[in-house]
């Protein structure tokens, strides 16, 4: 009676491993839809682990620990310890084309040569990854191709303009701008969008998207999370470029307006001026005239060392709950009473006397 019991507990527990086995292997199957590339080859895999040990692993078993791949192997985890094996060179020239090929490369890349653990692997990396170039494509584990899939955790502008609302249904936390995209800040408007990885002539720097042109160095967009926000030196800013920053309490710019030369409006910038801006530096340029007006919640204004005779006296019209103003111009149309000090720097500091 004992032998059976103890044999009828083996059964089950062979019986429960095995349908676990199974029950993973779909659950992978599902997530990594390679009926043809696991077919290939043989069905264990030899894997050597940081222990010293070489194990040969089904393909179920595999796919659980494969974590990865570089430098010409396959790399796989479980339970903390690591392991490794080879991997084909197509697979690396495969991820290569995905990092960098054009949309006709992509469409005509041959991904049969890749064995059942290399498509999971190279699937894994781009299976959340939505390619852009007048239409959304996707690698589905086989092939580069059309998809009506909406959602990704990344979208890669290949070339051309991004069309309206794809960033936003998308759902995309990151985006990718290879060189031939026309990228505008217009695209990046109510996005989850919280990086941006690029290709010259694009940089980023800071939270800013920038380009460079044979005129100098444009200002693009920046992030939609952004509240401090401090633009590089540039010759442009593009009209609306800060339209994304609904959040952005603090800004530094280089001059206002769209160029040095313009003496134009903060404003500009934006389209509307978030409720959010508080605190506005500006370190060089022209202030023209109403060069505040739509900033009426920007309660403080740097502009030291900007030359009295570039400051307009009707600079700050509009700026209703103005509360400091830092600036070398002494005669200025201000609504409400300030008092003024005298700064180190030379500048007058002005300060409102009633809070708003």
């Amino acid at each position: 009676m004992v032998n059976f019991l103890q044999r009828h507990k083996k059964i089950a527990t062979f019986i429960a491993i095995a349908s676990g086995v199974a029950l993973f292997c779909a659950s992978a199957l599902a997530v990594f839809p390679f009926p043809k590339s696991v077919l290939k080859g043989s069905a264990f895999y030899g894997i050597v682990w940081e222990d010293g040990v070489r194990r040969e692993e089904s393909y179920c078993a595999a796919l659980g620990a494969l974590s990865g791949f570089e430098n010409g192997r396959l790399l796989f985890e479980r339970e903390g310890v690591r392991g490794s094996k080879p991997a084909g060179g197509e697979l690396f020239r495969l991820d290569a084309l995905l990092d960098s090929g054009s949309l006709p490369e992509l469409l005509a890349a041959d991904f049969s040569a890749l064995s059942g653990l290399e498509g999971a692997a190279l699937y894994r990396k781009y299976a959340n990854v939505g390619f852009y170039s007048g239409d959304l494509f996707a690698y589905d584990g086989e092939r580069v191709s059309r998809t009506r899939r909406t959602a990704f955790g990344e979208i890669v502008l290949l070339d051309g303009k991004l069309q309206s609302g794809v960033l936003v249904r998308s759902g995309a936390k990151k985006l990718t701008l290879r060189p031939q995209a026309e990228f505008s800040a217009a695209a990046l408007v109510g996005t989850q969008v919280c990086e941006i990885a690029v290709r010259e002539p694009y940089f980023t720097e800071g939270g800013a998207l920038y380009r460079k042109t044979p005129g100098g160095v444009r200002l693009i967009a920046a992030l939609p999370s952004a509240e401090e926000l401090a633009v590089s030196e540039v010759a442009f800013c593009d009209e609306g470029a800060l339209s994304p920053c609904a959040r952005l309490v603090s800004l530094s710019l280089p001059f206002i307006g769209l160029s040095r030369a313009d003496g134009g409006r903060v404003a500009s910038l934006f389209g509307e001026v978030p409720a959010s801006l508080a605190r506005v530096f500006v370190s060089g340029g022209k202030v023209g005239e109403f060069a505040f007006s739509g900033c009426p919640f920007v309660r403080e204004i740097d502009l030291c060392g900007i030359p009295a005779q570039d400051v307009s006296m009707q600079a700050f019209i509009g700026c209703e709950r103005l509360q400091k103003l830092h600036t070398l111009r002494e005669d200025l149309s201000l609504g409400g009473n300030f008092t003024q000090k005298r700064l180190p720097c030379g500048c007058l500091l002005y300060e409102r006397e009633e809070k708003i």
